[in-house]
């Protein structure tokens, strides 16, 4: 068995690292999620490697249940939320928003610290089945509690707001991601409350075929969905979902005019991984006559043309009250972050929002 347990975490550190470089070499430019998954397989992979390099050495550790392990789980399963997050609504996540994510963490490391500043101990234990006896003590009933809130973080992904169509993901794939972390959180609340080699092989048989699903749900199944879903239903705005109107042109080029009718149509700006290649795809042409097209609309570039729409709709968002403040609105237009949207609407218009909206 101790032979099995050593050969199954060199398959898991190999297989993980080879699925993270995959994911990361599959990445599309802009686009955030890919990356994030390429990360976390990553971290996956360097803890598989470490436990290697300790079992490699004749030594089988014995678990300890401590409460700065039960911390660093908790961490990295809000870490594992960006993921999807990103999937679900590009461009969402920002620094403050990260932070809101991160703050029950933050608060539970605080009063770790101020518990050991007063001189509680937290006594050694190696699973959660040997600390049940106690469970009435202060120590015993906080680890427990650490390792019922590794659940937690999987309701983020249910309270991200679908302010855009472009979040290439359904509700399917939230629940098949659903049941993927929980099966990999409750084989590692077996691995805590058991102390057992069939277990832990287990443990890495459950997190490697997961890890492997995600990837490849990312890499193909959503591409399918993506493509099975424009194939059956032209991109059209909903009812609720207005996009800024631009005149057609004075000049009848049949491709200045596709693009335009495109654009107001389907909102595809406000899409923040739109490129002039998916663009051009999407009208039937090839980059270079869709440059030469927007030249002839007076642009000087694709994204000077993606960024002068943003900044319309971004107007015309705030003109109509549609959204609450800027960030939203420069969210909701496409913009990813609130830097590039403030620079290109200054370029645009000569003033800051606060400004323009106070002239």
């Amino acid at each position: 068995m101790k032979s099995l347990y050593l050969a199954t975490s060199f398959a898991a550190a190999v297989i993980c690292l080879l699925t993270s470089l995959l994911v990361f070499a599959r990445r599309r430019s802009g686009e955030r999620s890919r990356v994030i998954l390429a990360v976390i397989v990553l971290l996956l992979a360097v803890s598989y490697i470490s436990r290697f390099i300790v079992l490699s050495q004749g030594e089988v550790p014995k678990p300890v249940l401590s409460v700065p392990i039960l911390l660093l789980a908790n961490f990295l399963m809000i870490s594992y939320m960006m993921y999807p997050i990103e999937v679900i609504s590009p461009g969402y996540l920002n620094f403050r928003r990260i932070f809101i994510f991160y703050g029950p963490w933050l608060m539970l490391v605080g009063i770790y610290s101020v518990l050991l500043q007063l001189g509680v101990t937290f006594p050694p234990y190696h699973s959660l089945l040997e600390m049940a006896p106690q469970i009435t003590l202060f120590h015993v009933w906080f680890r427990f509690l650490l390792s019922i809130l590794m659940f937690a973080p999987l309701l983020f992904i249910y309270f991200v707001p679908y302010t855009r169509r472009y979040n290439n993901t359904n509700k399917a794939w939230i629940l098949k991601y659903t049941f993927c972390i929980i099966a990999n959180i409750s084989v590692y609340m077996l691995l805590l409350t058991f102390d057992l080699l069939i277990i832990k092989v287990l443990y890495y048989f459950v997190t490697v075929g997961c890890s492997i699903y995600i990837a490849y749900m990312e890499l193909f199944e959503r591409l399918i969905e993506q493509g099975q879903v424009s194939a059956a239903v032209p991109n059209m705005v909903t009812v609720d979902e207005v996009c800024y109107t631009e005149a057609l042109p004075a000049k009848q080029n049949p491709l200045c005019e596709r693009v335009v009718l495109h654009m107001n149509q389907t909102c595809d700006y406000r899409d923040p991984d739109i490129s002039v290649n998916k663009l051009a795809a999407l009208i039937g042409t090839n980059r270079t006559s869709l440059s030469n097209a927007l030249h002839e609309l007076g642009y000087t570039s694709f994204n000077d043309y993606i960024n002068t729409l943003r900044i319309k709709d971004f107007i015309q968002r705030m003109e109509n009250k549609e959204s609450d403040n800027y960030q939203n609105a420069f969210y909701d237009a496409g913009f990813r972050s609130r830097a590039t949207a403030l620079r290109n609407f200054k370029q645009y218009t000569g003033k800051t929002p606060s400004e323009y909206f106070n002239q």
